[in-house]
């Protein structure tokens, strides 16, 4: 073969490896972009928004709840609806597993207020103390102690399924509360704000 032939025959073959690596380094690339993306979309996190509605019901958004945020009478109301979700005993189980499902999204795991709540009602069942009687809860404070603890006072009247009155005790509480910001959307849908008990300890009032 003649030399000339040979070295244009060389330049392709180099060419050609040339451009196989330069194909084998996008592929790579182009794998490594996939796998960022899917990560990334793996990841999306949710932030929850403070919002006003004008007089003409419209929704503004005014800014990004953040922990350190979180309006004092949010935490407040928070407190009270998990005394009346953890106390309350209907004479409707369907009723009362809605109530029930508020305590255990409020409670985070392995915290020793979920301890507590679980022992209360192993203890209580109110699906089974619902068969005969009901109790009504009325919140009469929630008062701050410290930037996480609140001290409550309430009311618990116990009643027959026909109305009756059989009791009525005073209770008091001390709840300590912990915020982190809900990052995904089931967590938004069950406690938006991120507001969670982390520990009480109930006593009754004489």
């Amino acid at each position: 073969m003649p030399p000339a032939i040979l070295r244009h025959t060389s330049h392709l073959a180099r060419n050609a490896a040339q451009w196989r690596n330069v194909a084998i380094g996008l592929l790579f690339c182009c794998l490594v972009c996939v796998v960022s993306a899917v990560f990334v979309a793996s990841r999306v996190t949710v932030v929850p928004y403070i919002v006003q509605v004008d007089k003409h019901g419209y929704e503004i958004a005014v800014e990004p709840v953040a922990p350190s945020k979180v309006d004092s009478r949010l935490m407040v109301a928070h407190v009270g609806r998990y005394i009346y979700s953890l106390r309350t005993v209907f004479a409707d189980p369907e009723t009362q597993l809605h109530i029930m499902n508020f305590v255990y999204n409020s409670t985070p795991v392995n915290t020793s207020a979920e301890k507590k709540y679980k022992e209360f009602y192993a203890g209580n069942n109110p699906t089974i103390i619902g068969e005969t009687e009901t109790t009504q809860i009325t919140v009469n404070s929630v008062l701050p102690l410290s930037g996480e603890s609140w001290q409550a006072e309430w009311t618990e009247g116990r009643y027959t399924l026909t109305g009756a009155k059989l009791s009525a005790k005073n209770y008091r509480g001390i709840f300590a509360t912990a915020v982190a910001s809900p990052t995904e959307m089931r967590e938004v849908l069950v406690n938006p704000l991120g507001i969670f008990i982390t520990d009480f300890n109930l006593s009754e009032l004489f």
